[in-house]
């Protein structure tokens, strides 16, 4: 596979991917703005997505930045007013022939004609799927009890953490009293308006005003413009969460063209899956041995697994069945829990860890051979559904005891962007890891990166662009 043709598979990256504004040639005697006079008006439909209310605020905010004029936001269009400006899908853009139709993943198009300009992608709102938390309190004990009913399963519940995925809409744009606008929304609109503002200019460098490069201009021309533009990557987030982050730190990367879609579950799903207490007595035989003692303690953060154990294996595959049915995860994670250093010292797991395959492989084998088989498993009743896990820690080279993965495994390379490897020959193992991983992997390859910007606080990924670039 060629370096380009690498390039546009699906990657899990932080990547400004939507910034490429398209070129606009003015339109003949048509303004937005004239002399700081508004001539046009922003046109939505009247029961509009949640990040299309969102866009078409963001619209008017900078046009007003940019010339000073405030476009008024309406759901029909007046009579008096020269220019309409379309911002997501209504009946008055799909009379002009412009809709979201197979714009994806966070693709929009841009299109104007005589006295008009549409700003239009995919805007598709999240509901989220019953039951989960809507709070730190409801988290606990309820939200296990309630997972548990669902699934009729003791295991532990994969969704703890949604509700950190929203945030309240601004008050002047909620259509109800406690309308929330989640990180799993589409926005492809907001991104049109986003790629449209850049064609004027406007840039953001960092959250905030001070991370803003806005032009002044006293008027603004309509474009001539039949624009689609459509992402290399489907998957483009950094660990931002909405509810943890600050309001400019959210539009920020909101306006760099992130996606999170919902329903890829990535890392460490074998400690979600095991973490009750109660498991570590019910099912000691399902922690792996160390010393003479298995890995049962209590009020600890992690337990290591046996995964010759055939019982945790039936488990495991009815745990990730039970996601896709609740849940309707695209993916379920089956990776061991973090630290994953040292194999299980039972007679079952006897020679299977692989020391000659160094500190980055010797338990390759072991839990990728774990994950494929419950990958074959869980196809004969999910077929379209995946199972991922990261090539990270002491299981990042590719096995030796596989010559091609199950069509439903996702490979997931932790640490395959990083900056510190951005010299050529610190390269070199990074371009051998993936060229060994593409051997193996029927599906495209995603790649998981641990950027300084945390759900703990906010580290600016200065260089990062630079070095995905």
């Amino acid at each position: 596979m060629t370096n380009t043709a690498f390039m546009k598979i699906h990657l899990r990256l932080w990547l400004i991917g939507l910034s490429f504004a398209p070129a606009a040639a003015p339109a003949a005697d048509s303004f937005l703005v004239e002399n700081g006079e508004s001539r046009a008006e922003i046109i939505v439909a009247e029961s509009s997505a949640r990040s299309t209310r969102l866009a078409a605020a963001e619209l008017q905010t900078y046009v007003a930045k940019i010339s000073g004029a405030l476009l008024p936001i309406r759901v029909e269009p007046s009579a008096e007013v020269p220019v309409q400006i379309y911002v997501g899908e209504s009946p008055h853009a799909a009379k002009l022939g412009v809709t979201a139709d197979r714009l994806e993943h966070g693709a929009y198009r841009i299109a104007s004609g005589e006295k008009w300009l549409a700003l239009i992608g995919d805007d598709t709102d999240f509901t989220p799927k019953e039951p989960w938390a809507k709070n730190n309190s409801e988290r606990g004990e309820k939200l296990q009890t309630d997972w548990e009913k669902a699934s009729g399963l003791p295991f532990g519940v994969p969704n703890g953490g949604l509700y950190k995925y929203r945030e309240r809409m601004p008050a002047a744009l909620a259509n109800e009293d406690r309308e929330y606008l989640w990180q799993f929304d589409e926005r492809g609109s907001f991104n049109a308006v986003c790629g449209y503002l850049r064609s004027l200019g406007v840039r953001w460098y960092l959250p905030g005003e001070l991370g803003e490069v806005v032009p002044k201009m006293k008027s603004i021309p309509l474009p001539k413009i039949d624009e689609t533009v459509k992402p290399d990557f489907e998957v483009r987030q950094f660990s931002v969460r909405f509810a943890t982050a600050d309001e400019e730190v959210m539009r920020w990367a909101m306006r760099l063209g992130i996606r999170h879609p919902y329903g890829l579950m990535i890392a460490h799903g074998m400690h979600t899956m095991t973490h009750p207490d109660i498991l570590k007595t019910q099912h000691p035989d399902w922690f792996a041995l160390y010393g003479g003692k298995r890995d049962t303690q209590t009020g600890i953060r992690l337990n290591h697994l046996c995964y010759s154990n055939e019982e945790l294996f039936d488990a495991t595959v009815e745990w990730a069945r039970a996601q896709f049915d609740v849940y309707d995860y695209e993916s379920v994670s089956i990776m061991p829990p973090d630290a994953y250093i040292a194999i299980c010292q039972c007679e079952l797991c006897a020679g299977k860890q692989i020391d000659e395959m160094g500190a980055r492989g010797k338990l390759s084998n072991h839990a990728w051979d774990f994950a494929n088989r419950v990958a074959k498993e869980v196809a004969k009743t999910h077929p379209k559904k995946l199972i991922a896990c990261c090539a990270y820690g002491a299981n990042t080279e590719p096995p030796t005891n596989i010559s091609k993965l199950e069509p439903n495994v996702q490979v997931i390379i932790v640490g395959g962007r990083r900056p510190r490897n951005s010299l050529p020959e610190q390269r070199e193992y990074i371009d051998k890891l993936r060229t060994g991983w593409l051997k193996l992997a029927t599906r495209p390859i995603m790649i998981f990166e641990n950027y300084p910007f945390t759900g703990r606080g906010t580290y600016l990924p200065a260089f990062v662009a630079r070095t995905i670039g």
